[in-house]
């Protein structure tokens, strides 16, 4: 299953240019946790935990979270661009996402925030 997991991060980070590099962070049995590199302080952190279904994808900037998604045992909810402290339980914040529907929100926000 983990396997299938890291075969679709990286199939999915090569269909955005913007990723330049994936870096493994840690992995285990059940969990995978790797940066999407964009730039030098700039990155997309994805772990994935598939024993207790908890997923977080994170934009990261200058060590930041500036925006993310994360589900914890199946239920999602959001880090807002503008409050990336808040969890955001709104039926858009809790939609769930795959890391393709993650990465076109974060393309919309590199694009609007002008960070690459």
């Amino acid at each position: 299953m983990l396997k299938k997991v890291i075969s679709e991060i990286e199939k999915t980070s090569s269909e955005f240019p913007f990723i330049k590099n994936i870096v493994k962070m840690d992995e285990t049995e059940h969990t995978i946790k790797c940066r999407l590199i964009l730039k030098e302080d700039l990155f997309v952190q994805v772990y994935v935990n598939v024993e207790t279904d908890t997923v977080g994808f994170v934009l990261i900037n200058k060590g930041q979270r500036v925006y993310g998604r994360d589900a914890i045992e199946g239920k999602w909810h959001r880090h807002t661009f503008e409050k990336p402290l808040y969890h955001d339980f709104s039926p858009t914040g809790v939609k769930k996402v795959n890391l393709k529907g993650f990465l076109i929100e974060v393309q919309e926000i590199l694009d609007r925030e002008n960070l690459l």
